[in-house]
């Protein structure tokens, strides 16, 4: 069996020896446990419902046994099951509808063409990734916008909880945006009591106290995750869509020439670069799978962006084409029940700006070093200095 060191801070999801190994078999060991390489068998296990979360496990695994951390991810929405997650989440989804983002149009629409006066000739990730994002979860919850800045930080940091196998200061950066994140839900949950806005947060508010069907710190926690969730993965999702085009100008182009590919174009930069690049699930029983034996407490991890360019699944995958007729579903985005509730604000929020930066721009030129978050969990470029390319 290909074995890859997945926890080598120069491991990528994508490289050659990895790519090899797909072919090879449908997975491969790691330090970590297997790792999950083809399309059809994350598919699967994605929905398996002899798989969960595992949380308290997750923490354990990673040297947390109690604190900031630990308080927020165990008891979070994904980690629980059953009717205790429908519960939950009916909360978010009577709110969190598809007439509420596609209400959001003008508004991201707005604010694209606002930030795109500044993002040429500079740092991508602070001008606009970071930024459009934040200010659509901010206009969405009902967040005052002089709380951009403090909000930054945190939302950016509490991301790094899935790679804290990388070790170094990644626990402390998610414990202090963890507790402050608390502490500022705390306070809004408080405000929107006592004055209610035409947002989600004073829905969910309303809903909260009407129906005592959910605990203050429940309500807490699905706050501080929805408010993680709507900036971090599409920021980076933004960062590396430019990445992607960078890498591939001759389809920037073709996007300039024919927007009516807009939609296509979205899910094939997810499909090629996604934010979500692994997602892990543990065993809650002993069971075989593919000739696999997996014990009971073993957590098996998808190598989503892996997955993603398997051409199993996408014929032509290990090439991008935003031409092209991808009849896959996205895997980033998970399965089944805990399916990501915010898939569709983030397919949103990219087909509103990207025909906006294409109107405007040549193609993107990478104009200086790139530093990358580890390719385990929410993955993508930490800072991205770019220019643009004349326009032919």
């Amino acid at each position: 069996m290909p074995f890859l060191n997945v926890v080598d801070p120069a491991f990528t999801l994508t490289a050659p020896d990895v790519l090899a190994a797909q072919d090879s078999d449908w997975y491969a060991d790691t330090p970590l446990g297997p790792f999950v390489l083809r399309y059809a068998e994350s598919q699967h296990l994605l929905r398996d419902r002899r798989l969960d979360h595992g949380g308290e496990d997750y923490m354990r695994r990673n040297g947390i046994s109690g604190g900031p951390i630990h308080d927020w991810w165990v008891p979070m929405l994904v980690n629980r099951d059953g009717a205790d997650h429908r519960r939950l989440r009916g909360l978010v989804g009577r709110s969190f509808t598809p007439r509420t983002i596609d209400g959001l149009r003008p508004y991201i629409r707005a604010r694209a063409e606002e930030l795109a006066e500044t993002v040429d000739q500079a740092d991508f990730v602070d001008a606009f990734a970071n930024r459009l994002p934040l200010a659509v979860m901010c206009e969405l919850l009902g967040v005052p916008a002089a709380d951009y800045d403090t909000f930054s930080v945190w939302t950016s940091d509490i991301g790094l909880v899935f790679g804290l196998a990388a070790g170094g200061d990644t626990a402390a950066r998610v414990e202090r945006a963890v507790a402050g994140l608390d502490g500022y839900v705390d306070a809004l949950i408080d405000e929107k009591a006592r004055h209610p806005g035409d947002d989600l947060i004073s829905d969910m508010v309303t809903a909260w106290r009407s129906e005592q069907n959910v605990t203050r710190d429940e309500l807490r926690n699905l706050l501080v995750t929805l408010v993680f969730g709507a900036h971090d993965n599409t920021r980076h999702q933004f960062s590396n869509t430019m990445v992607t085009f960078a890498e591939h100008p001759e389809q920037w182009q073709v996007l300039r020439d024919r927007p009516e590919l807009t939609d296509r174009a979205v899910a094939e930069t997810m499909r090629w670069r996604p934010s979500a690049a692994t997602l892990f699930r543990r065993a809650a029983e002993d069971f075989e799978f593919n000739g696999l034996t997996i014990a009971e407490g073993t957590f098996v991890t998808v190598a989503v962006q892996t997955a993603q360019r398997d051409p199993r699944a996408y014929p032509g995958g290990r090439t991008f084409d935003i031409t092209a007729v991808r009849e896959a579903p996205l895997l980033q985005f998970g399965a089944g029940p805990h399916y990501c509730l915010g898939s569709a604000l983030a397919q949103v929020e990219m087909g509103e700006a990207l025909p906006v930066l294409a109107r405007r721009f040549g193609a993107p030129v990478i104009d200086g070093e790139v530093t990358w978050r580890p390719s385990l969990g929410i993955h993508g470029p930490n800072e991205l200095p770019l220019t643009f390319s004349e326009v032919g």
